[in-house]
């Protein structure tokens, strides 16, 4: 207790003989409490096998342990205990959040730009740089969910990434001469070319526009859900390498489908099911889910199996940037359970 209060954490853990969950229970605890500026103490017998309680204000341990396996963010922890997080403390997660949701954008414009610019300048094929944008460009948003605070404002500031993108494309849309400069496509003119099949600007509130949508959803409504997650990935991994690999290698079509192989099926199968896991992995170790990647691996390969399927309809049936992603939040909340 007296390291502690002190701030020795390190000392604490060894003079209370702590190891493993209940260490680290004691650590978090600690630091937390020491960031919020609180004075919180515990018992003066700590048993190795479980964690004391909670002096003032009266809580229990078992709250610290739900934070350590996701099921309790840090702020729901205080809430338990009844003590609130002071307004600098608030200010500086608002901050970060800020931050990062600021580096989320510039590194979304930047991601586009790059491939953007080596479709104008004809070195790489313009269905290449659409499905290399296409596949990469949700998955590493996602990646940056972590970075952002438990605070109830980040998944607003964060939903405001795809927000920006969603006005892009339908500005890019609506602009009704090229924007050029010195001969060289402006912005928009470089942005409809990398995204579009036919360098159409009413192509931008197609297939691109739909990938935005859902992308924006479920940063609203599945904020570092793996249900989200796992949707996400079947319709920007699964469909994008599915695209990529089927055009270079699938000479075979599908009797059914003659624009789409079963090395392409294959390919998405790998991709949506590799990149699902590789989330829920992610999610679980920064404790936003107590779902484990071995646990969830035999439903998420159903769903990629399951939402490949659905990939082969013809697109004038329903795009696939709506089907697949719609089918597989469905299927992954009915096996995977609410998360």
């Amino acid at each position: 207790r007296r390291e502690l209060k002190t701030g020795d954490c390190a000392t604490a853990m060894r003079g209370a003989s702590l190891s493993g969950p209940t260490a680290l229970s004691v650590l978090l605890l600690a630091c937390s409490t020491r960031a919020h500026g609180l004075q919180l103490s515990l018992q003066d017998r700590v048993q190795p096998t479980r964690l004391g309680a909670l002096r003032r204000p009266v809580g229990s341990a078992v709250a610290v342990g739900k934070v350590l396996r996701g099921g309790m963010t840090r702020m729901a922890l205080f809430d338990s205990l009844g003590v609130a997080a002071s307004t600098d403390a608030s200010a500086l997660l608002l901050g970060r959040d800020v931050a990062c949701a600021v580096f989320c954008a510039v590194a979304a414009k930047f991601w586009v730009s790059f491939w953007s610019d080596l479709a104008v300048a004809d070195r790489i094929d313009s269905k290449l740089s659409r499905k290399l944008i296409h596949t990469g460009s949700a998955p590493l948003f996602m990646l940056c969910w972590p970075l952002f605070s438990d605070a109830p404002t980040a998944r607003i500031l964060a939903s405001a990434v795809p927000m920006i993108q969603i006005i892009r494309l339908y500005r890019a849309s609506q602009a009704t001469a090229p924007d050029a400069v010195d001969g060289r496509p402006g912005n928009e003119a470089a942005l409809v070319k990398a995204i579009s099949r036919s360098g159409e600007r009413a192509e931008a509130l197609g297939g691109p526009f739909l990938y935005t949508m859902v992308l924006f959803t479920a940063t609203a409504l599945g904020w570092r859900s793996p249900v989200a997650a796992a949707a996400v990935c079947q319709m920007a991994v699964g469909d994008g390498i599915a695209d990529i690999f089927g055009r270079r290698y699938g000479k075979i079509k599908w009797p059914f489908s003659k624009s789409k192989s079963p090395v392409g099926s294959a390919a998405f199968v790998a991709g949506g099911f590799t990149s699902s896991v590789f989330f829920v992995a992610l999610f679980h170790a920064c404790g936003f889910t107590t779902l484990t990647a071995s646990g969830t691996a035999p439903a998420l390969l159903l769903v990629s199996l399951a939402s490949a399927v659905v990939e082969l309809l013809p697109s004038e049936l329903a795009d696939d940037n709506l089907s697949v992603p719609l089918f597989a939040c469905a299927a992954s909340a009915l096996l995977l359970g609410s998360s």
